[in-house]
């Protein structure tokens, strides 16, 4: 018996440590991620990486990033476009994939911003209007405050291996701001980042403040750096007074 009591506390010490952390700060069901159809179904993604949704006014868009372009493409697909390459585009939260969220248009495409442009990095943003929305996930809203030094941020989403169940929640410390990039310091995060690009990065109130996308060097260290969502806002508001 005594044998069998340590193994099974074995097992569980196991299991446990074999557990990715997370922080303990929660959030409403937020996080999204994307299904791709191409004309061509050998290219479809049935899920790739993370998107949330957008409330500006009384309009709400879907947001990912724009350097997935660069990652799931046909040899025509050169720019900001999808051309006749892409025939849908929608989201879908993992912890219930039956709450999808259906594109409209890529309110953003740009046939004369070429991928390889440096665009793709400095604005790392796709912004969708909505065809039909049957997710119950919150729509965030931009934060208008300045971030402090020190202050607690949080990106919410899945890592790439990660198939299904609720979103997760990671950890970090803002350093700084270096053109449109915010450079975080880590707290609790994934062993491997990669999956979460698009995710929304949020403050404590769940106000989004930047998007997923790569890292940036800085004085000769690498930082996780999400970007900034400025560039996203000032669309959406000259898009708004276009319509």
């Amino acid at each position: 018996m005594r044998f069998i009591a340590l193994l099974l506390l074995a097992l569980l010490t196991a299991e446990c440590t074999g557990q990715e952390q997370v922080s303990k700060k929660t959030f409403p069901e937020i996080a999204l991620t994307n299904r791709i159809d191409f004309t061509d179904p050998q290219f479809n993604q049935p899920r790739f990486s993370c998107g949330f949704l957008l409330r500006h006014g009384n309009d709400t868009f879907a947001i990912t990033a724009k350097h997935l372009l660069k990652v799931i493409k046909t040899k025509e697909m050169n720019s900001v476009s999808f051309g006749s390459s892409i025939k849908a585009w929608s989201l879908f939260s993992l912890s219930s994939p039956q709450q999808v969220v259906v594109t409209d248009k890529l309110l953003n495409e740009n046939r004369t911003e070429a991928l390889k442009d440096k665009s793709t990095y400095d604005e790392d943003w796709l912004v969708f209007s909505l065809q039909s929305n049957r997710a119950t996930v919150k729509p965030l809203e931009i934060r208008t405050a300045p971030l402090t030094p020190g202050e607690k941020l949080y990106v919410v989403g899945w890592t790439r291996h990660m198939e299904s169940g609720p979103q997760r929640v990671y950890e970090f410390t803002y350093y700084k701001t270096v053109g449109n990039r915010i450079l975080l310091k880590d707290v609790v995060v994934p062993e491997q980042f990669g999956g979460l690009s698009g995710a929304p990065l949020v403050d404590e109130q769940g106000l989004v403040v930047g998007i997923v996308s790569n890292g940036t060097e800085d004085s000769g260290k690498k930082y996780f750096s999400p970007c900034s969502v400025t560039g996203l806002v000032a669309f959406i508001e000259k898009y708004r007074q276009r319509k």
